[in-house]
């Protein structure tokens, strides 16, 4: 296991490129986040440029999706997603590739953040996110350029590396220091 995570950081710390620019004229959201992905097999490819694998990319269901992050992650999750599949990488047997509904990113957002207010949920998303898309791991994910959502304040001082406003108020996109532009 060791041995493949291994893997999997050298394949994403050699393969990474950034871009900057966002791809509206806002630069804001998840569009500041790279290249838009709008189905799992194009994350799938993504994903296999960056690191040479995800090569066999399954389609999933609804019903499968609710399996694989658990009911209270579903019925957070599942209403603003468009579509999802699974392929194998690096550590992960099964990485999710999930795909957003992209006018429903703010109420995902929103949905977050009331979960955080009413107690149903002690931190943030659990994702990596790109845009438009997540991928369900999180060990190398920031190698690839992904961003965590964070829906609670950020702590004054904390090091937290390269923020984006997201879609909601109150939400940020954050890469974690370490990654290179």
């Amino acid at each position: 296991m060791l041995g493949r995570c291994a893997a999997l950081v050298a394949l994403l710390v050699g393969s990474v490129a950034c871009s900057s620019a966002a791809t509206d004229s806002t630069g804001l959201g998840s569009n500041a986040l790279g290249p838009p992905l709008g189905t799992p097999a194009a994350v799938g490819e993504w994903v296999q440029e960056k690191t040479g694998q995800c090569d066999d990319v399954v389609p999933r269901t609804m019903e499968e999706f609710a399996e694989f992050v658990g009911p209270l992650r579903a019925k957070l999750y599942a209403p603003y997603v468009a579509e999802w599949a699974t392929c194998e990488a690096g550590p992960y047997e099964r990485l999710g590739l999930v795909v957003f509904q992209r006018e429903k990113l703010p109420d995902f957002q929103r949905s977050w953040q009331g979960a955080l207010a009413g107690g149903e949920v002690s931190d943030n998303p659990d994702f990596g996110f790109g845009n438009g898309f997540a991928l369900s791991g999180t060990l190398g994910l920031e190698l690839l350029g992904l961003h965590e959502l964070r829906c609670t304040p950020v702590e004054p001082g904390a090091d937290v590396g390269h923020t984006l406003p997201a879609e909601a108020e109150g939400c940020t996109y954050v890469q974690k220091p370490g990654h290179h532009h």
